[in-house]
């Protein structure tokens, strides 16, 4: 006779999973766009020891840094009925010329310079939604990652001074959600203040707002603006280097919802 087979031990957690994944409607939206972005404010090297924000000087005058630029724009929403994870990219690439202002590194002041910014930015969150009726409140805790390099080319010689460095900065938020019509608007601040992160310190601040128009159930069009004050310091190799930046810009471009 046939021995009846035993069930797995795994079944009840499978059926517990299933039962849930059902039970919970779980949204994805999807977001392609174009990015219209800026950096301005100050940056300095120091490779003598000191402080490298006693010589902090212009992006834009310094290095000839500052225009307006494109990017593509990429973001992505998973929204579980209150547990919602999102995240967005994009990409900043300019070249200038200026002249500094004071050294930077082992470039004397008065130096001029062909400067080059590759600035990626990455956003990522995890929130949980209250829904308030009118509004939906979010609070949860933002990871901005920065991928900074930065280089600037003495003409004459070619001696070269570089900043290459990926920062990650987690800092607590808030979203909040609002819809009237087919019309939904979205804001997010999250702010950060530390002393010691790994090899950087400073301040943090990333806030962003968007309009969202749904003129079809699944489809949707955005725009959106988004300011970050980077004000911190660090280290790059064996120099020490300090940033107050600010990137901002617009976003337009459109979505689906899943």
């Amino acid at each position: 006779m046939p021995a009846t087979p035993r069930p797995s031990p795994l079944a009840p957690t499978l059926l517990a999973l299933t039962a849930l994944g059902g039970c919970v409607p779980v949204g994805i939206t999807g977001q392609v766009g174009y990015a219209h972005v800026r950096v301005g404010g100050e940056i300095a090297l120091d490779d003598g020891g000191g402080s490298p924000s006693q010589n902090e000087q212009s992006v834009e005058s310094a290095f000839g840094l500052g225009d307006w630029q494109g990017s593509p724009y990429l973001r992505a929403q998973v929204d579980a009925g209150g547990p919602v994870l999102t995240t967005s990219l994009f990409r900043l690439r300019e070249e200038g010329r200026g002249q500094l202002a004071d050294s930077f590194g082992g470039l004397p002041s008065g130096t001029t310079v062909e400067s080059s910014l590759d600035l990626g930015v990455a956003k990522i969150s995890a929130a949980y939604d209250f829904d308030l009726g009118l509004v939906k409140l979010a609070p949860g805790v933002l990871f901005d990652v920065f991928a900074l390099d930065f280089s600037a080319r003495e003409l004459t010689l070619g001696s070269r001074e570089e900043i290459d460095e990926i920062v990650f900065v987690p800092m607590p938020f808030v979203r909040a959600e609002a819809g009237v019509g087919p019309f939904t608007a979205v804001g997010e601040i999250g702010y950060l203040e530390v002393s010691d992160l790994g090899d950087n310190e400073g301040r943090f601040l990333d806030a962003e707002v968007m309009v969202e128009w749904h003129p079809l159930p699944l489809g949707h069009f955005f725009a959106g603006y988004r300011y970050i004050d980077v004000d911190g310091s660090g280290k790059t190799g064996d120099e020490s280097f300090s940033t107050d930046l600010q990137i901002q810009g617009w976003t337009l471009g459109g979505g689906i919802r899943f």
